[in-house]
């Protein structure tokens, strides 16, 4: 198979898969597809140029040679695929929900729990940043005034369960805050 038969396959293989309303707008797709993979096979050819030119010197021995001209080609082949292929983005699937599910969103909760609760750790103590965000995330107060503490004559066993209880309790805080 030549290369432009690879670039055609690759950019059929794209726009079938992720842009496939925009895909089936076109009056002749496979004349599209041949299209672009012609743009990217002449861009491949100018970034690889480009890339022979900056390297100082190629290696006399053969395989060496082959070797550095085949990544210096691979990695024009990559750049030219993101550039004129890939940064196209996917359409967003016609089943695809915007409103993200519960799971998701407590997911995103947590995450964002998570992060504050670690910039509250790197805050100095009692400073107005500090109080701000004591007074914002209320319920994540006990957690960073566990981590704070020193907890070594605890085992692992007693600290998760020390730990679990407080998740607990912030649980319940956030059910109590949404209603």
């Amino acid at each position: 198979m030549n290369e432009m038969t690879i670039y055609v396959e690759k950019v059929r293989s794209y726009w079938r898969t992720y842009l496939p309303q925009a895909t089936a707008q076109l009056s002749d797709p496979e004349a599209h597809f041949r299209d672009l993979a012609g743009q990217i096979s002449e861009r491949v050819d100018q970034i690889a140029a480009k890339l022979s030119a900056n390297q100082p010197t190629l290696p006399d021995d053969y395989l060496a040679r082959v070797g550095t001209l085949n990544t210096m080609r691979l990695q024009a082949e990559e750049t030219a695929l993101d550039e004129l292929l890939f940064s196209t983005p996917p359409e967003p699937e016609a089943d695809e929900d915007p409103e993200p599910s519960s799971r998701e969103r407590d997911l995103l909760t947590m995450q964002q729990e998570e992060a504050a609760v670690e910039r509250r750790l790197e805050m100095e103590p009692g400073s107005p940043e500090a109080i701000e965000w004591d007074r914002r995330w209320p319920h994540l107060v006990e957690e960073v005034t566990w981590m704070l503490g020193d907890h070594d004559d605890l085992t692992t066993s007693q600290k998760r369960a020390q730990l679990a209880e407080i998740m607990l309790r912030q649980d319940a805080a956030r059910a109590a805050l949404q209603q």
